[in-house]
């Protein structure tokens, strides 16, 4: 009988963590969220990213996305899609990147700025871009915040930043949204290249 009561109260605590969470945020309804694992998933991205976002990074909060949220906006066809560029190192987005995505090349780098400028070029200022890396943990990559500053600087208006706090691998990939590339068929290795 303990036990069972244990269950219950577990039950009750995290009932009152997740329900004020789903009346409050915005981002959250039940028919966005398809699993209770996603619901979660979206929980632990938004805490992390109010203690992520530093006051000398150059977005605000409410210029970032979550999985979640760009997963939906690629999925609903009522909407129109945004840009997703990936603007890390060409290896990993040639093995996996988010379908439709296009390459925009390394920001860190001067040819990966050169790049970026192309794929944005004939697009219009107020376009939603959704630009990411996950090369590595969110703090540390050296792209995001340099692509960031480049399509502001640019003049676009409506740029996200996708939040993958440690990786595409894990953070996208790992929880189970589509993916596209070279991984993903059954060559995974361009035949022009010799072993």
């Amino acid at each position: 009988m303990h036990i069972l009561f244990a269950k219950f109260r577990v039950k009750i605590n995290t009932l009152q963590v997740i329900f004020p969470l789903l009346i409050f945020l915005p981002a959250f309804s039940l028919a966005q969220v398809s699993s209770v694992k996603q619901l979660k998933d979206e929980i632990r991205n938004l805490n992390l990213l109010q203690t992520s976002t530093k006051p000398n990074d150059p977005w605000t909060i409410d210029n970032i996305i979550t999985t979640g949220e760009l997963s939906n906006e690629l999925s609903n066809s009522k909407n129109q899609k945004p840009i997703v560029l990936q603007v890390g190192f060409d290896f990993l987005y040639n093995q996996e990147h988010i379908p439709g995505a296009i390459y925009a090349g390394p920001a860190s780098k001067d040819f990966g700025v050169i790049a970026l400028k192309k794929a944005v070029k004939n697009l219009d200022k107020d376009t939603k871009i959704v630009i990411y890396c996950g090369c590595c943990p969110w703090g540390h990559c050296p792209n995001i915040r340099p692509a960031y500053k480049e399509l502001k600087g640019l003049g676009y208006t409506n740029v996200k930043v996708l939040y993958l706090p440690d990786s595409f691998a894990k953070d996208w990939k790992g929880m189970g949204y589509e993916v596209e590339g070279s991984a993903t068929s059954s060559h995974t290795r361009d035949p022009k290249v010799k072993k």
